[in-house]
């Protein structure tokens, strides 16, 4: 949700519902602020749901789950199993390429972000 939806949601319930609504989104996107910026472990935990989130976002930024998109290349990351999709938040690209776990993929920029921020989170924690 951006401003303007949160906007227009105002016409289907209380004003005070949708403030509530903003303030938690607020919430979950100063956590992942923190974690880009930061790239440390978090100082407290995070709840399931804001970890979700973040993993679904970045899954959106990968080519197999662009909206207008019908991939048919041979390194296209299709999954056949829902099952698979979901436990995997629909990252299907991997990490990597030719040779160099450490590369973008040219096709999976959330899978890309993933990859580098898992490096330094295990860094932070070692």
């Amino acid at each position: 949700m951006n401003e303007i939806n949160f906007k227009l949601l105002e016409g289907l319930i209380s004003p005070s519902y949708v403030k509530q609504a903003i303030d938690s989104r607020r919430m979950r996107e100063s956590l992942v602020k923190v974690l880009l910026s930061q790239r440390r472990m978090p100082v407290s935990g995070w709840d399931r749901l804001s970890i979700e989130l973040f993993l679904r976002e970045l899954s959106s930024m990968d080519s197999n789950n662009f909206i207008s998109s019908a991939g048919v290349g041979e390194r296209e990351a299709r999954v056949f199993s829902a099952l698979v999709y979901e436990r995997n938040f629909g990252l299907g690209h991997g990490v990597g390429r030719s040779g160099d776990i450490a590369a973008e993929q040219p096709k999976a920029a959330g899978s890309s972000v993933l990859q580098k921020l898992a490096n330094y989170l295990m860094l932070d924690a070692m």
